[in-house]
């Protein structure tokens, strides 16, 4: 009898001890499934965080590419034009045959491949061309105002380094070597006049209209009593 009463005591401890964990919620199966949930939930957020990744470098590839054919059309419309047909420059005349200098009747120019003191030379004669001849000028100042004949031809040939100080036309007697030059030629009557060609063409100070000073000069002239000698090297 007493047994009787143990195990009925015990099966009515057991349904209520049941009855109170299924109204708390804590039953095997609840208490198992919030850890799946948890790692569920976890991917998910790094389902969402890989696509907005993905979706970024998506528009920023997008931006590249739009960039990159900004670029292209500027380039192409660069290239057309520049060929596009251009009204053509008027040549200047090689002078006496020689394809070394050029003359637009005011200025000369040699190409870049010429020699450096060549093309100091020239460089020097053309800043000349507006100065006035007065007897003695250029002499005592390498810079200045107006220039003779023998100072205007040291002038060019100081600027292209070939050349210390300022010689008078009987110095120029011996300046040098004796005979025509590749490039530059110095023609000197002693004591008279000198003047200087530079491939061929004249830089001088005789010319049409008195005073004029140095210049480019394409008219002929009377070589008579002339002697060239030119710079060693030229």
């Amino acid at each position: 009898m007493k047994t009787l009463i143990r195990l009925a005591l015990t099966v009515s401890l057991l349904a209520v001890a049941s009855a109170a964990n299924a109204q708390n919620g804590y039953s095997a199966a609840g208490y198992y499934a919030a850890p799946q949930a948890q790692a569920a939930y976890a991917q998910e957020q790094a389902n969402a965080q890989a696509w907005a990744a993905y979706n970024a470098q998506q528009q920023a590839n997008a931006r590249g590419w739009a960039a990159y054919y900004a670029d292209q059309a500027a380039a192409q419309a660069a290239a057309a034009q520049q060929a596009a047909p251009r009204p053509a420059a008027a040549p200047r005349a090689a002078v006496g045959g020689n394809s070394q200098i050029r003359f637009d009747g005011r200025f000369a120019s040699v190409g870049q491949t010429a020699p450096q003191a060549l093309q100091f030379a020239v460089y020097a004669a053309n800043t000349l061309q507006n100065k006035p001849y007065v007897l003695g000028a250029g002499h005592r100042n390498i810079e200045d105002s107006a220039y003779d004949c023998s100072s205007s031809t040291s002038y060019v040939l100081m600027k292209a380094g070939l050349l210390n100080r300022c010689l008078s036309s009987k110095e120029f007697a011996n300046y040098g070597e004796a005979g025509a030059g590749r490039f530059i030629t110095i023609w000197v009557k002693p004591g008279e006049h000198v003047f200087i060609t530079v491939c061929g063409l004249r830089m001088d100070t005789s010319g049409h209209v008195t005073g004029e000073g140095p210049r480019w000069r394409t008219q002929g002239r009377n070589y008579a009593g002339f002697s060239p000698r030119h710079p060693s090297g030229m």
